[in-house]
């Protein structure tokens, strides 16, 4: 799994150049999966569950070698991590979002008058309110079939490997 790992948001075995997305299932169900009483339990997946922190169980068994592509929800870098370029997504996209939610928090902070604190409050959720509009604009210019997606923050990562039987 990849270090920056949360949650899958999908993942899909790549099969011929086609992609076929997996359903996402529990452990217990995976156990237990049998596609027939007398089938065989090979096949292309078509389940996956997180079967713990670094590892994906899938079924049926691969019946040859696949191609899977994961994408995932992954932990945003530090606001401290920025490094050299002192630059965030945040600081980058949403620079007046930040600014509000600092500034509430600070007047929180110093217990500042509650009128004030409500006006840094209102600001921010102005500008939170902002982004979201802008992230559902930017949604319905997604065409069907990419492999882009867009959030806030930008949290889906792609990962592709190949997975041996």
């Amino acid at each position: 799994m990849p270090t920056d790992f949360l949650a899958p948001f999908s993942l899909s075995v790549i099969d011929s150049d086609t992609y076929y997305f997996l359903n996402l299932k529990q452990v217990s169900f995976m156990r237990s999966y049998k596609p027939t009483t007398t089938g065989s339990v090979t096949g292309r997946p078509k389940y996956y569950a997180e079967f713990d922190s670094d590892s994906f169980i899938i079924a049926p068994t691969p019946d040859s070698n696949y191609t899977f592509e994961l994408h995932y929800f992954y932990r945003p870098a530090s606001l401290t991590a920025a490094g050299d370029s002192g630059s965030t997504w945040l600081s980058t996209n949403a620079p007046i979002a930040l600014l509000y939610a600092c500034l509430t928090e600070a007047a929180i902070f110093l217990k500042m008058d509650p009128a004030e604190i409500a006006t840094y409050d209102q600001r921010f959720e102005s500008a939170l309110a902002r982004l979201k509009t802008l992230q559902k604009e930017q949604e319905h210019r997604v065409s069907i079939g990419t492999t882009k997606f867009v959030f806030l923050p930008p949290n889906v990562g792609r990962t592709t490997s190949t997975v041996k039987r």
